[in-house]
């Protein structure tokens, strides 16, 4: 800042020269005086700006006055007090990098300093430092006298003094307003958090997934004066719209967008502000164990007023309390459907075991033995031995696609539908053909059967069956020769009036007939290697003097070895037939 003479005037202090000029001095002390108790019996920081402009004002007769605060350390000063100039100027901010360090009249100022500028707009003449003991905190302006005279010394003295004084109380003025700044945000955030609590307890007294959303919308509406609000969850890899409050429930939001921990502004943020169009001011993720759960869209405030800190971080708070309710909502769903399918699955079990036999009907000359392992999710295994006559026997064994309850029911329905076809004047693949066509009038596309049924004589000491895509039984001769039954058709199910073939093999003392589900072939071990059939064959061929019971239980034993009990998915069952006596002593 440049000198002048009149700079010299306004800073220098002369003694009283004459006594009406001493009379002068002892007003404007006395003045000063009445002033400095004026501005010191207030901690108002607007009751001191205004008794800072007002009493010199009125009694030197000034047209206009500004006050202008220094804005924490930045070179900006915002406009605080104002007399004698527009309203509209309360808040502007002004850079102002060479403040004045004493009392200076404005058209004295060097032209370089851009902000001298502003005062000569508004013709403000005269500026004073408000200095304190913390240094500069602001700066007072003041316009010319009515009348267009100039300031005298005494009177640029009586100012500059006053503003020396008012800086402590403008200080004091500055912290009490800080402190009661304080105490506002700490009670707003004790309501916040009393809001919060309430919203979570009543958020804790449901679990059902809509009605929290609910809650949680209808808050934020309330809280915040806001009449738009969604709220999403992500469901894999997608975004689930949960409740929709004057936004557009079509509104589609990729997954993606969750990739952030911290409330935004849409308007402020280039990636979200296609939003904007939607309604949407800011997007609240909901997270959960350091995980963006969900999402909360709300729209602008009904004040049109911005959001500010405080209310980003309720937000935040109220999402995240809102996401762990939602969590124990899907908890609870998921142990309640757990719970369903644990009763599925015992439903399953007792109509799956209700339908094997209790007790295996004699069959002179041969053994019959059979075992069904139920899996842990119950798949649709089923085997039969039915006595058709005192000479002949049907032996069946199947494979429903599919688990739970439908596979044990569909399984029901191929128990009742063979045992009411069965007779003795029927050709076996007449049976089968019919079988058939009432499995496919009653289930889906997507559910099929796979089945072998075959007609053990012993009179005749033959075996007549068919195969309707099931895993070919091992016909096993008594010299190690091993043959599979594979002559039928496709499996049932799967189309109308298909026509199915029939074979027949003659059955020597010592022969057996192993069959099986695929839940034997396909045990996997911890590598994923299956059981297969090539196994299968080779536990029949180590035990040629086995009984049937014998044999079964190696097959059972070897695969569920195998699989060291990684691979229990699947039913596992086998049925065998072995031949004990000569043809001749069979008759």
């Amino acid at each position: 800042m440049s000198g002048t003479k009149r700079d010299k005037t306004v800073s220098g202090k002369n003694p009283p020269s004459s006594p009406n000029e001493f009379d002068t001095r002892f007003l404007e002390l006395t003045a000063l005086f009445e002033v400095s108790q004026s501005l010191t019996s207030t901690l108002s920081l607007q009751t001191i700006l205004e008794n800072l402009l007002r009493i010199p004002m009125g009694h030197m007769l000034i047209s206009r006055g500004i006050i202008l605060l220094k804005k924490n350390d930045e070179p900006e000063f915002s406009v605080s007090g104002l007399k004698g100039l527009p309203h509209q100027l309360m808040g502007k901010l002004l850079s102002i990098d060479t403040p004045p360090s004493h009392a200076v009249f404005v058209d004295e100022v060097d032209e370089k300093n851009d902000w001298i500028s502003f005062f000569k707009e508004f013709r403000l003449k005269l500026l004073l430092p408000l200095n304190s003991s913390q240094g500069l905190i602001g700066i007072v302006g003041f316009g010319e006298k009515i009348g267009g005279k100039l300031f005298e010394e005494s009177e640029v003295e009586f100012l500059n003094s006053l503003s020396n004084i008012a800086a402590t109380a403008v200080t004091n003025g500055l912290m009490v307003e800080e402190i009661q700044d304080v105490n506002r945000r700490l009670d707003r955030k004790i309501q916040q958090l009393n809001t919060i609590f309430d919203i979570s307890r009543e958020l804790n007294t449901t679990l059902d997934e809509h009605k929290i959303a609910s809650i949680l919308s209808f808050a934020i509406m309330g809280e915040l004066l806001v009449n738009k609000c969604t709220v999403f969850i992500r469901r894999d890899d997608q975004l689930d719209l949960v409740i929709s409050k004057g936004i557009d429930p079509n509104l589609k939001i990729p997954v993606k967008v969750l990739e952030f921990a911290d409330p935004v502004i849409v308007s402020e943020s280039e990636r979200f502000s296609y939003l904007s169009d939607a309604g949407i001011s800011v997007l609240v993720p909901m997270r959960l164990q350091d995980e963006t759960r969900g999402l909360i869209s709300i729209g602008p405030k009904i004040t049109s007023q911005p959001f500010d800190e405080a209310e980003l971080e309720f937000l935040k708070t109220l999402g995240n309390q809102a996401m762990t309710s939602l969590e124990n909502a899907r908890l609870f769903e998921e142990a309640l459907e757990k719970q369903r399918l644990e009763e599925e699955l015992n439903l399953a079990r007792t109509i799956q075991q209700g339908l094997l036999p209790k007790i295996m009907p004699d069959t002179p000359g041969y053994e019959v033995a059979a075992v069904n392992l139920p899996s842990k999710q119950v798949g649709g295994d089923y085997y039969d031995v039915i006595s058709i006559t005192p000479k002949r026997y049907g032996i069946a064994i199947a494979d429903v696609s599919g688990k739970g309850a439908g596979a044990a029911l569909l399984m029901a329905s191929l128990q009742a539908s063979m045992r009411a076809l069965i007779r003795d004047d029927m050709d076996l693949d007449d049976m089968v053909g019919l079988v058939n066509n009432i499995i496919f009038q009653n289930t889906d596309l997507d559910k099929y059967i796979t089945f072998f049924y075959g007609v053990l004589d012993i009179d005749k000491n033959t075996f007549a069956y068919c195969n309707a895509g099931h895993n070919p039984p091992f016909f096993i001769r008594a010299d190690h020769e091993i043959t599979e039954l594979k002559e039928g058709g496709i499996v049932l199910g799967m189309m109308p009036d298909v026509m199915y073939q029939t074979g027949k093999v003659t059955i020597q003392p010592g022969d057996r007939i192993l069959m099986y589900t695929d839940g034997i072939t396909e045990a996997m071990d911890a590598s994923g290697e299956e059981f297969g059939e090539t196994r299968v064959k080779q536990i029949s061929e180590s035990f040629p003097e086995a009984s049937a019971r014998e044999l079964m239980e190696h097959v059972l034993k070897a695969a569920r070895s195998f699989s060291a009990g990684d691979s229990e998915d699947d039913d596992m069952t086998v049925v065998v037939v072995r031949a004990t006596q000569k043809p001749d002593a069979m008759s």
